[in-house]
């Protein structure tokens, strides 16, 4: 049920809930005119039971929101985390002397190159990008924990550690988050219960002797695109609402205006010449 709301387009699930809606308001019409007994006076009471069900589905609808909501915040602020963090644990590896700055910090640019484009990678596309960023992310641990162990105990060491630790375990709290949706439980409830009270609808329409096309197609497609921005702000980077990748754009921006940290070998000094003993004479 996940791969089906996720892998399907939202606007043929706009157009497949709207049908839906419609249909319920029918059916609902259709099923009060079968089981009516007494339809004198029903008005006022479909009337009374139609505006509890649109309030109980308008707090259904603000508590979905408000988990689609914090989620997209979660998951916006974590880019700028990210960044920040890959920032400085590359900057400080490049304290390191001999070998091992330059190769860590080239590792980390990589590294930060990855997380953009997994950021920036359709729900398709992400799964071959998350493999490169925990077998990167192996190398980096490995090669912090090797350059570190010489040094293990004085503050560089101690100031290194938590940088590199912390630009890796955000990798790993972005992509758990990511991968965190809205329950498909409280969607499947919150899809019934608007047909049901788009059944509610169409019932109290033909009680109170009214057709009510017009409103009653407007008020669908407002409760229409309520869901379909619920379902927008729960796909990071599909349809309209997107999350900014740009932290991580400006990162690895500044690592290619900025020369790529190389491992320097050292360079044979040149040959000293020989200088004439004192007193003598270069000539024969």
């Amino acid at each position: 049920m996940d791969d089906l709301i996720v892998g399907t387009p939202l606007w043929i699930l706009a157009i497949v809930l709207f049908v839906a809606l419609m249909a319920a308001m029918e059916a609902g019409r259709w099923l009060r005119r079968r089981l009516a007994r007494n339809p004198d006076g029903e008005a006022a009471e479909h009337d009374y039971i139609f505006n509890g069900v649109l309030g109980l589905l308008a707090l259904l609808i603000a508590f979905t929101f408000g988990l689609a909501l914090d989620r997209y915040d979660a998951r916006r602020e974590l880019v700028v985390d990210e960044a920040n963090a890959i920032g400085t644990a590359e900057m400080r590896v490049r304290l390191l002397d001999s070998q091992d700055g330059p190769r860590l910090a080239g590792l980390l640019r990589t590294y930060a190159d990855t997380r953009l484009r997994y950021g920036e990678a359709s729900a398709a596309a992400k799964p071959p990008l998350r493999a490169a960023s925990q077998a990167l992310r192996a190398r980096i641990e490995s090669e912090t924990i090797t350059a570190l162990r010489p040094i293990a105990t004085t503050p560089l060491a101690a100031m290194i550690t938590p940088a590199v630790n912390e630009a890796l375990d955000i990798g790993v709290t972005r992509e758990a988050t990511h991968a965190s949706r809205i329950p498909t439980m409280v969607l499947g409830v919150l899809a019934v219960y608007a047909l049901i009270s788009a059944g509610v609808l169409g019932s109290a329409l033909d009680a109170a002797g009214r057709r009510g096309r017009g409103m009653s197609t407007l008020l669908f497609l407002l409760l229409t695109l309520a869901i379909t921005v619920i379902l927008d702000l729960d796909r990071p980077q599909e349809g309209a609402i997107r999350i900014s990748q740009q932290p991580l754009r400006d990162l690895v921006a500044g690592f290619v205006s900025t020369p790529r940290p190389s491992v320097e070998t050292p360079q044979p000094s040149p040959a000293t010449p020989a200088l004439p003993a004192a007193g003598g004479s270069s000539r024969p």
